[in-house]
């Protein structure tokens, strides 16, 4: 996980989405750094910036004696494992989404609101809502709303936005493995800078929308042609790859990838 060390570059997600390719077993010794790490970062102040949460336990390890080459591989692996084990996960978006000065826009991504302009209201998802900046907007537009994400703060975010912005929406703190997505039962799934999507994503979200629902996603691209080829089956609205600000650090432009693709009736 070198690419930890390169800073916000490349946003976050570059190194969300990598992780999510798993990592080989962890022996003994690296479960007990796991758990430093865990304690560790608990007693963190919260932070908005996930790498500024992480980086810093390298400095830790050295104070305590750790070697260089040694805290460097420590760090790599926590690093890895934050985002893909649930303790890490939830403990590390609870310190993000409870952190002032957010790198990430508060406004919805402004691919939905394209997407959603002049469509029948429905049944949403949105997968990884985080503090709910795009449930309540679909909320607000009229759309019926569910949402879930690993981290409670960013529920609690999003229930208390909801309601100072007058309109329900259900959320649920849940993990993606964890959702029942159901059967043909939504009209619209969202997912914006969570992690890339797979051949198994797209046949899970087939299987979940109603004939005519639609998929729309956006986040940080990886190359070559992963994300079309997942989704051929559907038909696709709007496909693009391009230099452009992210919602997620969007001072830095770097490669974004939108897709709304739709579920057609037959």
């Amino acid at each position: 996980m070198s690419a930890m060390k390169n800073g916000l570059s490349r946003s976050v997600f570059s190194i969300l989405t990598i992780v999510c390719a798993g990592f080989g077993q962890t022996t003994s010794a690296d479960e007990a750094i796991w758990k430093d790490f865990l304690r560790w970062l608990d007693a963190q102040p919260a932070n908005s910036r996930p790498l500024d949460l992480i980086r810093p336990y390298r400095e830790e390890l050295l104070r305590r004696g750790v070697s260089p080459g040694e805290a460097d591989r420590r760090l790599d692996l926590v690093s890895g494992l934050v985002f893909r084990r649930p303790d890490g996960v939830k403990l590390l978006w609870n310190k993000v989404y409870a952190g002032k000065d957010p790198i990430f826009l508060q406004t919805p991504t402004a691919l939905l609101v394209s997407a959603i302009e002049g469509r029948r209201k429905g049944k949403a998802l949105d997968v990884g809502m985080g503090q709910g900046r795009n449930s309540i907007y679909l909320a607000m537009a009229g759309w019926d709303v569910t949402g879930f994400d690993p981290a409670d703060e960013g529920i609690r975010i999003a229930e208390e936005s909801a309601r100072r912005s007058g309109v329900k929406i259900h959320a649920v703190v849940a993990r993606d493995d964890e959702f029942e997505y159901g059967t043909d039962q939504w009209d619209l799934i969202v997912i914006t800078y969570v992690r890339m999507l797979n051949e198994a994503d797209a046949e899970r979200f087939w299987k979940a929308l109603k004939p005519g629902g639609m998929v729309v996603y956006e986040n940080v691209a990886f190359g070559g042609n992963r994300l079309l080829r997942a989704f051929l089956k559907y038909h696709i609205i709007r496909f693009e790859n391009v230099e452009a600000s992210p919602d997620w650090n969007p001072t830095e432009k770097t490669r974004v990838e939108r897709l709304i693709a739709e579920k057609e009736v037959h």
